[in-house]
């Protein structure tokens, strides 16, 4: 089993070499999903606990497109629940607020996030949940408020990476 502290154990301060340990061990994982997943919260201990019990080599990454209607049933984990109403509530509000002038430009044009967010279906989590959001939870928000003030339409697509437990993995 490849667990979180296994690929934090392998941690290299260079994003590459991190990466490179990681999939020597059995990890196979698109490079932007493993940044946002295990660089950029390396050492994160609130994260740790929601992803601790997953097996990472049996989860198989695919690049997806979900409608706005789809993402409005994703879940998300108590910690990070504040962060995804607090977006969204803003966003229903005033619009998208950001201080980087090339996030407000790209939601105004493309109407959707730069970067793809991170979601595992349940089967990874052990749960029956359609899927649950693990990174992204301001992104998501935004495009929740987005879609409350009908600036998005609800069948438009949003790219993501979107984790599913392989076929030749037991549950556990």
């Amino acid at each position: 089993m490849l667990t979180w502290s296994k690929i934090q154990n392998l941690h290299a301060p260079d994003l590459a070499n991190h990466w490179q340990h990681a999939e020597a061990t059995g990890l196979g994982c698109p490079l932007d999903a493993f940044e946002q997943l295990f660089f950029d919260n390396h050492d994160d201990a609130d994260f740790a606990d929601v992803v601790r019990l997953i097996d990472w080599q049996s989860v198989q990454w695919e690049d997806v497109d979900l409608s706005g209607v789809a993402l409005r049933r994703v879940s998300v984990t108590r910690p990070y629940r504040y962060a995804v109403d607090k977006a969204r509530a803003r966003t229903a509000e005033e619009g998208i607020q950001d201080e980087r002038p090339e996030v407000i430009n790209h939601w105004q044009n493309a109407g959707t996030w730069m970067r793809s967010p991170i979601l595992v279906t349940g089967e990874v989590i052990g749960t029956t949940l359609d899927a649950q959001c693990l990174v992204g939870f301001t992104r998501l928000g935004n495009l929740l408020g987005l879609l409350d003030r009908r600036e998005v339409a609800e069948a438009a697509r949003h790219r993501l990476w979107l984790g599913r437990r392989t076929l030749n993995s037991a549950p556990r």
